[in-house]
C-alpha cells in the first residue's frame, strides 16, 4: 500500500488564493493515492471508490454478534468458533470453520442453517434389547439421519424415526453379555 503524505494545515491560511486550483488537484491526488490500493481510483471518469476484489476485511468478535440487521453483504469471522458467517438481507449463512461438513445437499428452509453431527458410544447392558439415546448439544433443528455400528457382531437396528433430540437403538436378542456399539447422528441446526 503506497504512503501518501497528509497535512491538515496546508495550505496555510496566509497563502495566495491563485495556487488555489493547484492545491485542490495536488489534494485529489495524495486521496486517490491512499485509496487506490483496495478501492479501484481512476485519474477520471466514472466507478471510483468500488472496492477491489479481495479487498474486503471481515468482522471479527464473538458468534453472538452475528446479525443480519443493517449489515447486509457482510463477513464476519467468530473469534470463539473459528467460523466465518455471511451476512444477507435473505439471512445469515454458514460458509465455513473448523469444524464444518460439507455436505452435498440442503433441506428445505433457505440459507438459515447448517450441517452438524453428534457421535458417541453406548451399550445394551446384559438383559437389555432397548435404548433411547439422547442427542447432546439440544440435538438438531429436524430429523438426522442416525447410523449404528457394534463393536461385535450382531443385529441392532434403530426403532421408529429419529426425533430431533433422541432415537431409540434395538438389539435383536440379548447376548447375555454387555453389548457396546457406536453411534452417529448428522442433522441440521438453524441459525
Amino acid at each position: 500500500m503506497p504512503d501518501i503524505e497528509w497535512s491538515e494545515s496546508v495550505p496555510p491560511a496566509t497563502e495566495s488564493a491563485g495556487l488555489g486550483a493547484q492545491r485542490i488537484q495536488s489534494l485529489k491526488t495524495a486521496i486517490r493515492t491512499g485509496l487506490d490500493a483496495e478501492h479501484n481510483w481512476p485519474t477520471s471518469g466514472v466507478g471510483a471508490g468500488v472496492h477491489r476484489l479481495g479487498s474486503a476485511r471481515a468482522y471479527y468478535g464473538a458468534q453472538s454478534l452475528v446479525s443480519s440487521s443493517g449489515t447486509d453483504g457482510r463477513l464476519m469471522v467468530a473469534s470463539d468458533t473459528s467460523r466465518l458467517f455471511h451476512v444477507g438481507s435473505a439471512g445469515t449463512m454458514l460458509l465455513g470453520g473448523n469444524a464444518v461438513l460439507s455436505v452435498g445437499s440442503q433441506p428445505v428452509g433457505g440459507q438459515r442453517f447448517y450441517w452438524a453431527m453428534e457421535f458417541g458410544q453406548d451399550s445394551f447392558a446384559i438383559s437389555q434389547t432397548a435404548k433411547t439415546i439422547t442427542i447432546p448439544n439440544s440435538g438438531f433443528s429436524g430429523s438426522p439421519f442416525v447410523f449404528l455400528t457394534p463393536f461385535a457382531p450382531t443385529a441392532m437396528s434403530l426403532s421408529g424415526t429419529p426425533t430431533a433430540t433422541q432415537f431409540s437403538a434395538l438389539l435383536a436378542q440379548a447376548q447375555g453379555q454387555l453389548t457396546p456399539f457406536h453411534w452417529l447422528s448428522i442433522g441440521t441446526r438453524t441459525l
